[in-house]
């Protein structure tokens, strides 16, 4: 019997530094990093662009005549229910007829403004989604040789149509304050508009 254990006990001996030089010959274990988690960048912005017919309310005058206009802008997507955009319009030159009030009579005028804007999507039907918003910014109206900057602010309601994923026609209503422009005499005639828009937004991947 102990010579049974005598010789698995030398056997153990003997094999203990062959495991040794086998496991020093060993390549250390690889550690792999967990995956990166995947982030889509840019799916919450989304680039618009509109073009606006605008009738004017100016104090003092029957107003000039209605006039169309050039919006872009970018925008981004909080939530499902919630985004805000920067928009810069652009209105052409619209005339003050000649049986208007003298300090504006045969003159014209040019508006245009950069907006920073929020909205409130109201949850989406049939590919439509209802929205109400405001803004606020600034406004430069040039009337009768002579510019003014101005704050501006603005509510807006619409509705938006989901033509594909990315793609959505927006058709909207605006009420703009303008802030004032200047008379022939001199004097600031307060400008605010109605604003009918027809536009396109599309969500950037």
């Amino acid at each position: 019997m102990n010579k049974v254990a005598l010789a698995v006990a030398a056997a153990i001996a003997l094999s203990v530094p062959s495991f040794a030089a086998k496991a020093a010959d060993m390549p250390p274990p690889v550690l792999h990093a967990p995956p990166v988690p995947y982030v889509e960048l840019g799916s919450n912005w989304y680039l618009r662009g509109d073009f606006t017919y605008r009738t004017f309310d100016v104090a003092g005058t029957d107003g000039p005549e209605d006039a169309a206009g050039l919006g872009i802008g970018v925008g981004y997507q909080f939530a499902s229910w919630l985004r805000g955009d920067v928009t810069l319009d652009y209105q052409f030159s619209s005339r003050f007829s000649a049986l208007d009030a003298p300090i504006v009579a045969n003159t014209k005028l040019w508006s245009s403004s950069l907006f920073a804007n929020g909205y409130v999507d109201l949850g989406t039907w049939w590919g439509i989604t209802p929205y109400v918003g405001a803004g606020v910014g600034s406004a430069y109206n040039y009337l009768a040789n002579e510019g003014r900057w101005n704050f501006g602010w603005a509510v807006m309601a619409g509705a938006a149509y989901n033509l594909s994923p990315n793609l959505a026609v927006d058709f909207g209503y605006r009420y703009a304050d303008l802030g004032s422009a200047v008379a022939l005499n001199g004097s600031l005639l307060d400008v605010t508009t109605h604003e009918f828009k027809v536009g396109f937004r599309y969500k950037l991947d």
